[in-house]
């Protein structure tokens, strides 16, 4: 799978750590050993800053100094940086680089749910109000001290502009106390963890000067027409590194001074390589022009090619490949048919095919992740063995399609006009993993009666999010949040269920464990809305109910999860050891030198 894969998911919908490293270790992705602790001695070509004093240093995350060098650190990007421009609500906006550049709110470790802080330094969730406070040291790029003002500006912005934030508060809810304290009015009480994911996506990346013609014009008339058009080729950040110049093969971008963090980053520079395909990527790693690379699917004879300097660190993606069904189409709208397509499908044998070090079949389609650790089950509890696991079975699978009017003619199934049964499986082009398994799934079916078919395109994104121009697709089934509710609500309730997959809005459900029971109606946007607002048991009881939905009607069909793998080098640059829970924030090279724990090793 290519770079920039969740990023650019979210942007067309607008997206325990010990447990997490030993269910990794089995399926062969312990490598997040990767990282070399800061005593290595091994020398490097890193030069340190001819006219800086001898004792200006850095200091690393265990408060141990650090000497200051000229180092830069090379990633990779796969976007034109020339092309790149740095609204965050257009088109062309780098997501990785501004990891660098701008700061986020907050930062998450999800392997675990864990919140830690970036702009925001603590909050406070009570049932009616939440109070959030700015960290002090902040800057623009620009020079101005970072305060609540500007924080409190990308909050109106963001929820005018239909972030999932807006979801629980309301823009003229949102007050300035102080010039570090905010206070955010909820429409209703929400868990902890909704709340805090809701802010996961904010950067401080919107500067007043630039930006407050469009909130005054949300908050005028309600709309902001050019907001999406306007274009930013030179940024004002929050970050770590200020912009410098982006040209066509390079962005670079300098260490920032006077952010609170500085202290910890010994480097000078960040310098993002234009590399568009995971080919070029895998050969930069191969000839040590790179010295990290956030996120890119490398197979492991690949993997191998690599010097023994170069260290894999795996990172809980939470999403994986799923079956979208249309559900305007006449057979896709049909439960019996959805469920037979997943009883003919072996997911074993599609995340062997896909790369198995790096992806898991799905173990019980019912919409929650956590199958490389099984952390799933945690919510499923006792009610586990009542889910269906749609373990292959073709007879099975005959039988369904029977019911619902199918039968075999000549090798083939069709509908009671003829019609054969197609599966046309529309994949984004590019994607190897994705392109691998999808073989696997149309041989499955091929081979079972249906007319498959795999059709990696160019133009998927606006195939699915425009034309909507599709039968079947492939695209990740959870949201990327280890928390049961995101991804409950993205297949039921969410942006791509109602308008993408046009699931119905209320459906009939049997008591869990009896799919022959009797039913009952249920409307999906207030069951989803309650669990936004339970904890504890509550919260596992109204979670088990939404993922029995999902195993009976299979908005999508879930089938693979998968492990993100990120990739640093240690020749010249120390890094941490594998127990390391910061080490598998979004992304390392990004939140590690916040951290110092990753710095440039001294001559």
């Amino acid at each position: 799978m290519s770079t920039d894969t969740r990023e650019d998911v979210a942007r067309a919908e607008r997206r325990t750590r010990r447990r997490f490293m030993q269910a990794a270790g089995a399926v062969g992705a312990a490598a997040l050993a990767g990282c070399t602790g800061g005593g290595d001695s091994s020398s490097s070509n890193t030069q340190t800053t001819s006219d800086d004093s001898e004792d200006d240093t850095s200091t690393t995350g265990e408060g141990e100094s650090v000497e200051m060098t000229d180092q830069t650190f090379v990633t990779a990007t796969t976007n034109v940086p020339k092309d790149m421009q740095f609204n965050p609500y257009g088109q062309q906006y780098p997501d990785r680089a501004a990891l660098a550049i701008f700061e986020n709110l907050l930062y998450v470790n999800e392997a675990t749910s864990t919140f830690m802080p970036g702009v925001l330094e603590s909050w406070d969730i009570g049932d009616e109000v939440v109070t959030l406070s700015v960290r002090d040291g902040f800057h623009w790029h620009s020079g101005e001290a970072v305060t609540a003002e500007d924080v409190a500006f990308k909050f109106k912005l963001e929820i005018h502009n239909g972030a999932p934030i807006g979801n629980i508060v309301e823009a003229e809810d949102v007050t300035v106390v102080d010039d570090s304290t905010i206070e955010l009015g909820l429409q209703r009480a929400v868990a902890d963890e909704v709340f805090l994911y809701s802010l996961k996506p904010i950067a401080l990346d919107t500067p007043r000067s630039e930006f407050q013609e469009f909130l005054d014009a949300y908050e005028s008339d309600g709309e902001a027409p050019g907001l999406a058009e306007m274009t930013l080729d030179e940024p004002n950040g929050t970050g770590p590194f200020k912009f410098v110049h982006a040209r066509n093969q390079e962005l670079v971008a300098d260490r920032f001074e006077d952010h609170p963090d500085a202290e910890h980053i010994n480097f000078a520079r960040f310098r993002w390589d234009y590399l568009e395909t995971n080919q070029k990527q895998w050969q930069a790693l191969r000839t040590d022009n790179v010295d990290g690379i956030d996120n890119v699917f490398t197979p492991d004879n690949i993997a191998q090619s690599y010097g023994d300097h170069v260290r894999e660190i795996p990172m809980p993606a939470n999403w994986g490949m799923g079956i979208m069904f249309n559900h305007e189409h006449e057979h896709y709208s049909q439960q019996k048919v959805k469920q037979a397509i997943q009883y003919v499908i072996d997911r074993e044998k599609l995340a062997q095919s896909a790369g198995r070090k790096m992806h898991v079949p799905v173990e019980v389609p019912c919409g929650l992740p956590g199958n490389f650790d099984g952390s799933y089950k945690d919510w499923l509890g006792d009610s586990l063995s009542d889910f269906d696991a749609y373990e292959p079975n073709t007879e099975k699978a005959a039988q369904l399609l029977q019911e619902a009017g199918f039968s075999k003619t000549d090798g083939t199934w069709t509908d009671e006009n003829g019609k054969p049964l197609a599966f046309p499986y529309k994949i984004p082009a590019g994607w190897n993993d994705w392109t691998a398994g999808g073989q696997s799934i149309v041989q499955d079916l091929n081979d079972f009666g249906i007319d498959a078919s795999l059709n990696p395109s160019q133009s998927y994104w606006g195939d699915i999010y425009g034309s909507q121009d599709y039968v079947v697709a492939g695209l990740g089934w959870p949201d990327g949040k280890l928390y049961p509710y995101f991804s409950l609500n993205k297949l039921l309730n969410g942006t791509r269920s109602r308008t993408i997959l046009k699931f119905p809005r209320e459906v009939e459900v049997t008591p869990i464990g009896e799919p022959d029971g009797e039913t009952r109606t249920v409307e999906l946007e207030p069951e989803l809305e309650e669990l936004a607002g339970l904890t504890g048991e509550e919260a596992k009881q109204k979670t088990q109910e939404l993922a029995w939905i999902i195993n009976q009607h299979l908005p999508m069909a879930p089938l693979m999860e998968k492990i993100d793998q990120a990739w640093l080098t240690t020749d010249e640059w120390n890094t941490v050891t594998e127990d390391d829970e910061d080490a598998i924030v979004d992304w390392p090279q990004y939140y590690l030198p916040r951290e110092g724990k990753l710095t440039a090793k001294s001559e």
